[in-house]
């Protein structure tokens, strides 16, 4: 990780960080999620400028979808704890689940639906894993 990309993510954390992981915990009906960043696989500000909305506004807008009725809230709250991001070079996405911890790697400076998940690609994953 160079000069611009730490100067990207200190800025992103300083800024974006707490209000986003607000609305992820509201999304979530107030499960008390953390999300943690792989911060040395961001090799490049592109990556880390897509945090906020190439991944937390999806992530929020779908767990609002899956939080919507009693069921889905409670299988957040007992199957989710931590969301964990990872930026890779390669093309592609993949998402998982094991031991309560959602990973996502992806190509963050890449595109949306191909690179990145677009809406709807978390709360159909959710659906079926938790």
């Amino acid at each position: 990780m160079g000069l611009a990309e730490r100067q990207e993510l200190a800025a992103f954390k300083q800024d974006t960080f707490a209000p986003k992981l607000a609305e992820l915990r509201e999304a979530a009906s107030g499960a008390e999620l953390q999300v943690t960043l792989d911060e040395e696989s961001f090799t490049t500000a592109a990556a880390v400028q897509m945090l906020s909305n190439g991944v937390f506004d999806r992530l929020i807008d779908d767990l609002k979808h899956v939080c919507r009725d009693a069921i889905g809230k409670q299988a957040v709250r007992e199957g989710l704890r931590t969301v964990h991001v990872v930026h890779k070079d390669a093309p592609g996405y993949t998402l998982g689940l094991k031991d309560g911890t959602l990973t996502l790697h992806a190509k963050l400076d890449g595109s949306i639906g191909d690179d990145l998940p677009g809406y709807g690609a978390y709360k159909d994953f959710l659906f079926k894993k938790l």
